[in-house]
């Protein structure tokens, strides 16, 4: 499983971003994922506890960047921490 940021830009210049979509499908496809419905007239997605309805006709593009793991980002911020107390506790602070 990959996981993505997916960004929907409409025509006014306005965008909507999705963060840490999880999906198993290919890039060009994710986007798919981040949202909650999808029809012929629009894309419905949830957003941060907001309810958000964006019509088709006036998205103007789809961008979507692939994030880390968010669980394996938190581990390796914790190792590097943990390596950090360690080298000043050897360093005697």
């Amino acid at each position: 499983m990959k996981y993505y940021d997916v960004t929907f830009h409409g025509v006014s210049g306005r965008a909507v971003i999705k963060r840490t979509v999880p999906s198993d499908k290919e890039p060009f496809d994710a986007w798919q994922d981040a949202c909650t419905k999808v029809t012929e007239e629009e894309l419905q997605l949830l957003v941060n506890d907001a309810y958000v309805v964006i019509a088709r006709k006036l998205l103007a593009r789809i961008d979507i960047e692939e994030v880390k793991d968010p669980i394996e980002e938190a581990q390796t911020r914790k190792d590097e921490l943990t390596n950090v107390i360690n080298t000043l506790s050897n360093m005697g602070f």
